[in-house]
């Protein structure tokens, strides 16, 4: 089945873990979002195979600069599945 778990740590500080489970090879998107839906930063988009899979996100944007203290949200997306949750970097 589809699944994206809750990151851990959470809160984190500098880096956090998020697994997620696809059933079948399928373009899976991941990407972080900030409090006001804009979008952050890509972490996955790319065909993957079927499984159990994990990435770990260190706390920047696209350009690879920090962002600040905060609420964010990790949003996967895989065919028709979509789950978001949410996520505390703390500082």
């Amino acid at each position: 089945v589809f699944a994206l778990e809750q990151n851990y740590p959470n809160p984190f500080n500098p880096t956090t873990r998020i697994n997620f489970t696809v059933p079948l090879a399928i373009q899976t998107q991941l990407i972080v979002y900030d409090i006001l839906g804009r979008e952050v930063k890509t972490i996955v988009n790319d065909v993957l195979h079927a499984g159990e899979h994990f990435v770990q996100w260190n706390g920047t944007n696209s350009s690879n600069l920090p962002v600040s203290s905060g609420v964010y949200f990790v949003r996967m997306v895989a065919g028709d599945f979509q789950k978001t949750t949410k996520m505390m970097l703390m500082k």
